[in-house]
Formats: C-alpha cells, sequence, structure tokens
C-alpha cells in the first residue's frame, strides 16, 4: 500500500459530514467502511511498527 491511498481514503472519510443521530443508515454503513479501510491501509503501510 502507499501513502497515496492512505491520503485518498482519509479525504474521501473528511468528506462525510459529522455523525449524526438522524443521519441515513448508508451513510453510518459508509463511514465505518471508511474507518475499517483506512485502519486496514495504515496497519500495512511500510514504516508503520508492528507491536509483538
Amino acid at each position: 500500500m502507499n501513502s497515496q491511498t492512505i491520503d485518498e481514503a482519509e479525504y474521501l472519510l473528511d468528506q462525510l459530514p459529522p455523525p449524526s443521530s438522524d443521519e441515513d443508515s448508508i451513510v453510518t454503513k459508509l463511514r465505518q467502511r471508511l474507518n475499517d479501510l483506512l485502519t486496514d491501509l495504515r496497519s500495512g503501510a511500510e514504516g508503520v511498527a508492528r507491536a509483538s
């Protein structure tokens, strides 16, 4: 994975409005999927120290 992919995922996540109690469930699911993607990308990035 490269940093551009991480930057793109962060950008997409930043484009979502802040969480609210009345948002559509699809927005909530999208936010969670982007968070999961970003977590996975960061964990597989070069130069990231892994705890053993």
